[in-house]
């Protein structure tokens, strides 16, 4: 073998090696640079409610004792007692709402005697409810509840729905105390205490309670919403309503409650799926029918859900503000979700509830076919409820259906559709959050506050032109083997949750007063008076 074929020999198998170390080596080393950075992040995570607004931990309550709490109680109640249900549009029970009115105006005479709170009803069954405050010139904020309730089926009930039952001094039964009269009957007592104490928020703000948020809330929030704005109210400092409750055991790696801000919502897109064909005897029917047809393309949509989004939306910051509180290893899954999205959002997928933070969730809420049971119907419809992802759009939702679906004899119609919500503000420099979370932080102590998506719809959709910052929360606990209680049966709130609720919308109402040389100033004028 000659000299120059033994360099061409040795050539070729330094470039084996050096392919070899390229492929085996540079991965090896990728892999740890990513390990160690991973590791990094979990050792070294910081605590993301850091907040700046000290002065507000020093806030102190006076006590209430048990003959109080259970008056609270009682008079809550007393308002489950009355089935304001909303079925449908113009199908409510309207003067079961016109008795809450009066049950409220009756329960809490402080709040409707004080020189400085206007009461209106709005379009007939909605509250607005203004409260002016000591110091003018500085932009109002706006707590928002609703009056009505979802209706229920009594037989499946074990205490009768609308009895408002106090079972064993310790659980207040009855459709709405969840939701949402425990959020109405919450801010009032709140205010009512305020007033009973001799003193007056500093503050100026609105209660705005809706009469039809069940069902949209078009003729209660949007009409309130719009009072405002006739009277030239255009910018309001932030809007609190309802939403997650504090839960434990959902979300693994702690043993704290969790409580969970909306800082967004879903979006919806309702869609009627139809298919038309053949009608005819069942006794000599078609190869495919309108029914078959349409089957399978729900079956599809089923099988072949909305694509995973963890970590490309605000839920990523649930997790960046969880991660301080959980044991390393779930630390370390937290803090990189860059890393392992995918592994988590298979992992969440497996429970119904936490599936919905993760992506646009499909719901086959309605299904039509036959007419007779010997004739193949001559159409078939059904009906397909989105909940939709905060980094998806409705356009985006729909064309990932129709390329699931894959077939032109379904046609699709968008019944209604609205975005998600804009993403709000939060973090150590948004104060309105900071003191939304120092207040959950007072009254429920070993709770960790995080935002988070909120993933069912509420009216803060009417209060968007208003202010960036909508925050949505309830401030209640429920356990996850409750959580089936909320829209089902045998819904209820315990009395010292309750009292704790209460206890929340005094201290919001307190901590907004002491944070007033913070807040922005108004330049609206209502007549000739400064809000």
């Amino acid at each position: 073998m000659g000299l120059a074929s033994k360099r061409k020999g040795h050539w070729r198998y330094r470039c084996w090696q050096k392919l070899f170390l390229a492929l085996i080596g540079f991965p090896l080393a990728a892999g740890l640079l990513l390990a160690f950075v991973a590791i990094f992040r979990a050792v070294f995570v910081h605590q993301q409610n850091q907040s700046v607004l000290h002065i507000l931990n020093n806030q102190v309550v006076d006590k209430i004792d048990e003959s109080q709490i259970m008056q609270r109680a009682e008079r809550l109640a007393g308002a489950l007692k009355i089935p304001s249900v909303s079925y449908a549009t113009d199908n409510q029970e309207k003067e079961a709402l016109l008795q809450l009115q009066q049950y409220l105006q009756t329960n809490f005479p402080l709040i409707h005697s004080a020189t400085f709170i206007k009461k209106e009803v709005i379009n007939t069954y909605s509250l607005l409810y203004t409260v002016e405050g000591t110091i003018k010139g500085k932009l109002p904020y706006l707590l928002a509840s609703h009056l009505d309730v979802v209706p229920v089926d009594p037989s499946t009930w074990e205490v009768p729905p609308f009895s408002g039952k106090i079972i064993n001094r310790t659980y207040i039964y009855g459709r709405g105390a969840i939701d949402d009269k425990c959020g109405v009957l919450g801010i009032m007592e709140a205010v009512e205490y305020i007033i009973q104490k001799g003193e007056r928020p500093q503050r100026t703000f609105f209660m705005a309670f809706g009469h039809d948020e069940e069902i949209s809330g078009k003729r209660g929030a949007q009409e309130l919403a719009k009072t405002l704005k006739a009277r030239g109210i255009d910018h309001l400092d932030f809007v609190l309503d309802e939403g997650f409750p504090l839960t434990k055991d959902l979300i693994p790696g702690t043993d704290k409650h969790i409580a969970m801000v909306g800082i967004s919502e879903k979006g919806t897109a309702t869609l009627e799926l139809s298919v038309s064909g053949n009608p005819g005897h069942s006794s000599f029917p078609p190869e495919e029918s309108a029914i078959g047809i349409l089957a399978a393309a729900v079956a599809r949509l089923e099988e072949n859900p909305q694509p995973s989004l963890l970590g490309k939306g605000p839920e990523s910051a649930t997790f960046k503000y969880l991660a301080p509180h959980v044991s390393f290893f779930y630390r370390l899954l937290y803090n990189n979700l860059w890393l392992i999205s995918g592994l988590m959002a298979r992992e969440m997928e497996r429970v119904a509830l936490t599936n919905a933070f993760v992506r646009t969730t499909t719901a086959i809420t309605v299904f039509h076919g036959g007419i007779k049971d010997n004739v193949v119907p001559p159409s078939a419809k059904a009906v397909i409820n989105h909940r939709v992802h905060p980094s998806q759009t409705v356009a985006e939702v729909i064309a990932y259906d129709r390329k699931i679906i894959s077939d032109p004899r379904v046609h699709i119609r968008v019944k209604t559709s609205r975005e998600a919500h804009p993403v709000s503000p939060f973090g150590q420099d948004c104060i309105p959050f900071q003191m939304i979370v120092i207040s959950i932080k007072q009254v429920f102590t070993d709770a960790v506050v995080v935002p988070a998506v909120f993933i069912a719809n509420t009216d803060t959709r009417w209060y968007l032109s208003f202010t960036t910052n909508l925050y949505r929360f309830l401030p209640t606990v429920v356990m996850p083997e409750d959580v089936s209680r909320y829209h089902g049966n045998n819904e209820r709130i315990s009395v010292q949750h309750y009292h704790q609720a209460v206890s929340f919308y005094y201290r919001v109402i307190k901590n907004a007063d002491v944070l007033i040389d913070q807040v922005p100033a108004s330049t609206v004028n209502n007549g000739d008076e400064e809000l």
